[in-house]
């Protein structure tokens, strides 16, 4: 399993930009941040699944380098019917389509107190939702359901001394062309009041307990979220915004293309040419801080067979996804990156790498594409980076060049 939010993602980029409403800049919070000399410094985040790794064990304290990011999400929670916060991955499951039932991550908070006790500077935040998980509209319609809610994440925070929560609802106001969830027009206010009562909730938690929480919501791409919802009150309870930035190409496209390119090229067929750099302009431009937003990294991609030979297979007509149609950068390596025949290309516009040979084109972030991330947000003076996901990338090479282009 590669992300419970990437099915049907290129639906949600789907709108070229638009004019959008300007918002009042916040003022960055000068008790949170971190310093290397006089600068402040970026966050590099994390998520971390709460289920099984692609080698089918769980993940340990030991697998993570607590140096290397600042904050780490645990993902993801889910929303009973009654409205009350639960891990699904630590409770008994039926079994899948396949008659397989999925393994129960029994250590989970065992691992994460060990991790805090080595680590006691790293953030750790509990993750609500992902991308198609239902249960928001109906729990917020409600003060008795969001007073639930917000009780019950907040026991959890609270009881595993937690850093933060992230409401990750995907989306409360979508696009035109719908949403995989449950939605309803009133969730325009009852998002921002959510999140609202959700900051209110952790704050008179962090006057009893001494202790600050932080409180993020994830956003996608297109402009239609900032046109859609209410971004102003949005932003005002929000430690900062995680945007999806990725994601317009797979095998769901018509064509083969760039996953996370940061720049877009003017030949892309995707909206009218879609990058990294647009999604962020995105809110940029709507008026939120900078220091509010964290650009989302990918450390998988996309990867397509039977793919024309022109352009060496960008930008072609395909078959069908390859056999590992979201290769992991671990896969990458093992499967694509030193094979015979596979040859790298790169694209200095887009500022992204490609495979090819001659049937099989991959998409991907490597480390050099990755330095060109860092470079971005330092000029245009982001909060920071979020990625998708340390599972992908357990031998922290990726993270480790995200570090080092951080420091230069």
């Amino acid at each position: 399993m590669i992300h419970r939010r990437t099915v049907l993602q290129c639906a949600l980029l789907a709108c070229m930009l638009a004019p959008l409403p300007q918002l009042a800049a916040a003022a960055p919070d000068a008790q949170s941040a971190k310093h290397h000399g006089h600068a402040k410094r970026a966050e590099v985040v994390a998520y971390i699944r709460t289920w099984a790794m692609p080698d089918g064990r769980f993940w340990r304290a030991k697998d993570i380098d607590g140096k290397a990011i600042t904050q780490l999400n645990l993902a993801f929670a889910s929303i009973r019917p009654d409205g009350t916060v639960f891990i699904r991955d630590l409770e008994p499951q039926p079994p899948g389509p396949d008659g397989v039932t999925p393994p129960v991550f029994k250590t989970l908070w065992h691992e994460v107190a060990k991790l805090q006790r080595k680590h006691p500077h790293l953030k750790i935040n509990l993750s609500v939702g992902g991308w198609g998980a239902e249960g928001f509209s109906d729990m917020a319609m409600t003060a008795e359901g969001r007073a639930r809610f917000i009780g019950s994440l907040l026991a959890l925070v609270e009881r595993h001394q937690l850093s933060g929560v992230g409401i990750e609802w995907q989306y409360p106001v979508g696009p035109d062309w719908g949403l995989p969830i449950k939605t309803d027009p009133k969730d325009r206010d009852n998002y921002p009041l959510l999140l609202e009562e959700t900051r209110a909730a952790l704050d008179r938690l962090s006057a009893r307990t001494g202790r600050k929480y932080q409180l993020t919501a994830a956003v996608p791409s297109g402009p239609w979220f900032v046109q859609k919802n209410d971004l102003q009150r949005t932003v005002k309870s929000v430690d900062y915004l995680t945007v999806t930035a990725y994601g317009a190409y797979g095998s769901w496209s018509a064509t083969t293309g760039h996953f996370s390119n940061l720049f877009q090229r003017t030949d892309d067929p995707a909206f009218g040419g879609w990058s990294a750099d647009q999604s962020m302009r995105v809110y940029l431009d709507a008026g939120v801080a900078p220091n509010k937003l964290l650009m989302g990294v990918p450390f998988y991609g996309a990867a397509w067979r039977e793919v024309n030979s022109a352009q060496n297979g960008l930008f072609q007509p395909f078959a069908a996804g390859a056999a590992n149609a979201s290769p992991t950068w671990d896969d990458v390596k093992a499967q694509f990156l030193d094979e015979d025949g596979f040859v790298r290309h790169w694209d200095d516009t887009a500022k992204v790498p490609w495979l090819y040979n001659g049937d099989v084109m991959v998409s991907y972030e490597d480390p050099e594409s990755l330095r060109h991330k860092v470079k971005y947000l330092k000029e245009q003076r982001l909060g920071g980076l979020t990625v998708w996901e340390y599972a992908h990338d357990l031998k922290g090479e990726l993270l480790d060049e995200i570090n080092d282009a951080l420091r230069d």
